[in-house]
């Protein structure tokens, strides 16, 4: 049976290129970079070039960067340890962030910090103004993920972080990157004091994440230990995750088309458009969209039935951040204020530069034939 994997914004598969990369480690590059011969020193110029293209992915002369293992680490790094922690701070998070950066604001909370969670509208888009007025001159950080991981939301991060900045130029700002690094392109960067981002998005090895902060913004390790990675982030570094995500990085930059995600998406969503009884919950303004993820409700079917179903024809599909699969109702559906039923039918497709129109295609039909058919079994 044919595989159509439509989960991508879950994981995706790496890169051909990877398996080069995989053989140039282990017979010449697997050398600790921390060593002071010549054999390694050449493995961390090259752990050093790494940083420099993923910087220039990012589009900044002056940010830096520092190597983690995820992007769930590079978040707790920033949030926990990337702000001016005194008494009087407050905090500003998105009501709809990936876990790895809600539960860390909420671990501030229980430490007696005041946090402000900003309630985003029912697709997840959060605005400027919104941001900027729970900000004030107390405000520490501010963390808004720039493309919401279940919705495809696109925040505009770069307008936020400027209301931000021109409410309090003392406030941090931190964008969650995972989902839109190399996808989403940015034309200014000034006012992000942090982003985060992660390899395995990219068709890269998992196991490898990235912190880009401003030169002199606050930064301290969050795993200590021998000082690696400028004394920020401690431990043996992941080279051979570090090489393969800046030759994903290179690949998206230089040779993918970055187009197709988009293509298929349309494809896709005029395809579904015939399906009875579907709600789109991503949004449908194309400037508030990203173009690789969608997420649709078909009302009467659960998604999780929904997501099995079509594992049997082969069709893989997620129902939400797969972080979140295990522990039950979304939260997401509960920030964007979503009924039961619109929650419970909710599935999310996410695409690659590699999907094809007729995977797409074929995708659509098969849940507009497994809908009708489930649909006979819920209702009455």
């Amino acid at each position: 049976m044919r595989k159509i994997y439509l989960d991508n914004a879950a994981t995706t598969q790496p890169l051909a290129i990877c398996s080069d990369i995989y053989t140039e480690y282990a017979q010449e590059l697997w050398q600790n970079p921390s060593a002071l011969y010549a054999d390694a020193t050449r493995v961390q110029t090259k752990v050093e070039e790494a940083k420099k293209t993923l910087l220039r992915a990012f589009g900044s002369s002056v940010h830096r960067c520092v190597f983690t293992s995820c992007g769930s680490e590079s978040a707790n790094m920033v949030i926990l340890r990337g702000a001016r922690q005194k008494k009087n701070m407050n905090y500003v998070c998105g009501g709809a962030e990936h876990p790895c950066v809600e539960e860390s604001f909420k671990y501030l909370a229980e430490q007696g910090y005041p946090v402000t969670f900003i309630k985003p509208d029912r697709h997840g888009v959060i605005t400027p103004a919104q941001v900027a007025e729970a900000v004030d001159a107390d405000t520490a950080l501010v963390s808004v993920m720039h493309v919401n991981n279940e919705t495809g939301a696109k925040n505009d991060i770069e307008k936020i972080a400027a209301a931000v900045k021109a409410k309090n130029a003392q406030a941090m700002f931190h964008a969650d990157g995972v989902q839109a690094y190399c996808k989403e392109r940015l034309t200014n960067t000034s006012n992000i004091d942090y982003y985060t981002v992660s390899a395995h998005k990219l068709h890269a090895h998992k196991g490898t994440g990235a912190v880009f902060y401003k030169e002199n913004t606050p930064l301290k390790p969050y795993i200590l230990g021998g000082g690696q990675e400028g004394g920020l982030r401690s431990g043996t570094q992941n080279t051979l995750g570090i090489f393969s995500f800046a030759a994903a990085v290179s690949y998206f930059m230089e040779e993918a088309d970055k187009e197709q995600a988009g293509r298929v998406r349309d494809i896709f969503l005029e395809a579904c458009s015939g399906i009875e009884d579907i709600v789109l919950l991503t949004p449908e303004d194309s400037e508030q969209a990203c173009r690789h993820i969608v997420n649709l409700s078909v009302l009467g079917v659960r998604g999780e039935t929904l997501l099995h179903t079509l594992e049997q024809q082969g069709i893989c599909i997620s129902t939400g951040s797969a972080c979140s699969s295990k522990k039950g109702k979304s939260r997401i559906a509960k920030a964007l204020g979503l009924s039961e039923e619109e929650a419970e039918g909710a599935i999310r497709i996410s695409f690659s530069p590699f999907t094809t129109q007729e995977e797409v295609l074929t995708a659509a039909a098969q849940i507009k034939k497994e809908a009708e058919l489930l649909r006979r079994f819920t209702r009455k």
